[in-house]
């Protein structure tokens, strides 16, 4: 409908044209104005929503997300791992452990799998602390509050640090999705890397080769 036309209808009730003319434009001006501007907030609010939903969890059984065990070749470092500790005292820092095997474990308290998992880890740390077992947690994508109360329900007291500018996430490439752990032995080196949620059998068998002396 042209603009003429318009405000012959909308002066057919008694207005003049011209102020049907000033109320179209007016009402254009703030279509053009408003829908770039939804549009931009939809944007940005999809993409704050996808920050979390882009770390994936992978669980036993879950379908499209096969857990593994991944070795390393013989005397392949880990990487540094420094990290401001979660329970808000000092650092977290793996070269500090050295001499001890290390299960270093990526998780968050929104991620299933990781809900599983841990009582199996405490499990773990209470069987081999005389071995000088060392679990080591790092929070991913969460809340220190949220990181804390979740350790706290599951009675884990283990060391935990927060990656809070995905250092960690990204010196051990953990770009497939939560949870994943990795096991170090006494000197340092990686043994090997599990891919999604730890099983007994899994556990068992990559600890095997991190105890041994």
């Amino acid at each position: 409908m042209r603009l003429s036309t318009l405000a012959n209808v909308l002066t057919g009730s008694g207005g003049t044209q011209q102020s049907a003319r000033r109320l179209i434009v007016a009402v254009l001006v703030l279509v053009a104005v408003v829908v770039p501007v939804g549009a931009w907030a939809a944007g940005h609010l999809d993409t704050h929503n996808s920050t979390r939903a882009g770390v994936t969890t992978i669980g036993q059984g879950q379908a499209g997300n096969p857990t593994a065990r991944i070795p390393y070749p013989p005397g392949t470092p880990a990487p540094a791992l420094h990290l401001p500790a979660l329970d808000g005292f000092g650092t977290v820092d793996l070269a500090s452990f050295r001499g001890h095997p290390v299960l270093v474990n990526f998780w968050a308290s929104w991620c299933d799998p990781c809900k599983r998992e841990f009582p199996l880890l405490r499990q773990t740390l209470d069987q081999h602390k005389g071995a000088g077992l060392i679990i080591l947690g790092v929070l991913v994508n969460d809340s220190p509050a949220n990181g804390r109360n979740f350790m706290r329900q599951r009675g884990a007291t283990w060391p935990a640090g927060i990656d809070q500018h995905e250092q960690a996430i990204t010196a051990f490439k953990v770009n497939v999705g939560l949870p994943q752990s990795f096991f170090i032995r006494r000197d340092g080196t990686l043994a090997s890397r599990q891919l999604g949620e730890l099983t007994l059998k899994d556990l068992e068998a990559q600890l095997a080769t991190i105890l041994a002396r």
